[in-house]
């Protein structure tokens, strides 16, 4: 989404997969300006060759409908080569102002039961 005027739109439609680019980008450069290492994180990540973002079954990495914390997902998903920067809520996935159950760097030590149809949000080479 270019205008972030728009947005309202998005929110009306129902829509849960928009970015806004600008605000994207802004947020970019400042992390960028803060810490010259992150430059070569975001090349990966904007490069078609690099690791992109996926949304895989919280399944494939723990099991649900017990407590566990965001370190064991990470620890998880390392042994499978990827690398886990957040998870999906589908129980939210219709509230706004839940971020539509998007939850990204969270709190690795507090405990989550995570559902079946919960996802887990990562960087990956696929």
């Amino acid at each position: 989404m270019m205008d972030i005027r728009n947005r309202n739109l998005a929110e009306v439609a129902q829509a849960d997969d928009f970015i806004v680019s600008d605000k994207l980008i802004s947020l970019l450069l400042t992390q960028v300006s803060e810490n010259k290492v992150l430059n070569s994180v975001f090349a990966d990540l904007f490069n078609p060759e690099g690791s992109e973002i996926y949304l895989y079954p919280i399944t494939d990495f723990v099991q649900t409908g017990m407590p566990v914390n965001f370190y064991t997902v990470v620890e998880s998903a390392r042994r499978q080569g990827k690398t886990a920067i957040g998870y999906r809520l589908m129980k939210l996935a219709h509230q706004a102002e839940a971020a539509y159950g998007v939850v990204l760097n969270p709190e690795k030590t507090q405990a989550i039961s995570f559902s079946s149809a919960d996802k887990v949000i990562l960087l990956a080479e696929d």
